[in-house]
């Protein structure tokens, strides 16, 4: 047996404890989706030597930003961020989870954050009351433009509005804060969010 074939089996060993263990969890845990920038790697235009590599070996590509929290005791699961890549990172979320998304937290009004709510309207999954939580300035950004507007006037989401610093519960096992921060504020504020669980 050559070596390569020993490490693949090794890893294919290893993503099978995972998820076996993933599979079994009972407490609330996150889940990372995307790591890259709102544009992701490589981006569009990009074909300089930092990007090329990435347009030939998809292994390397990395999705914007976003996580997952799971909570397989109340069978939920609440995306934090609809980057452009909703639709992957959505796929990928109800492999680990495959059960409905709950709900969807948003941080701010920059592309990687919120455009993959597209997906959720009549040309896509055509959904009905999709919570997504934002903050007062996020929230009314949503409503009253195009064509975000159209996801709340036909009720594809709900959206519940957000105060500093104060918790929202989610479910009987995990609470959200979400704390302004400072960032680029052109179109809504910026918020990170702290993730409490049963432990920590």
């Amino acid at each position: 047996m050559t070596l390569s074939v020993l490490l693949r089996r090794l890893v294919t060993l290893v993503a099978l404890l995972v998820s076996t263990a993933a599979a079994t969890q009972t407490s609330p845990y996150l889940y990372v989706l995307g790591v890259g920038q709102d544009a992701g790697l490589p981006q569009a235009g990009c074909y300089e030597p930092r990007c090329l590599p990435a347009w030939e070996d998809m292994s390397l590509r990395q999705e914007p930003t976003a996580i997952a929290v799971i909570d397989r005791a109340s069978d939920s699961s609440y995306l934090f961020e609809a980057t452009p890549e909703f639709r992957d990172q959505l796929y990928r979320l109800q492999q680990e989870a495959p059960f409905p998304l709950t709900g969807i937290f948003l941080t701010h009004a920059h592309i990687g954050h919120y455009t993959g709510l597209m997906h959720l309207g009549r040309e896509a999954m055509d959904t009905q009351g999709v919570p997504v939580y934002a903050m007062p300035r996020m929230k009314k950004f949503l409503e009253q433009n195009g064509p975000w507007s159209q996801l709340v006037s036909l009720e594809n989401i709900s959206i519940t509005e957000l105060n500093n610093k104060s918790n929202i519960i989610i479910d009987s096992n995990v609470a959200v804060q979400p704390i302004e921060v400072p960032h680029r504020a052109e179109f809504s504020e910026t918020v990170g969010y702290k993730i409490y669980g049963p432990n920590k």
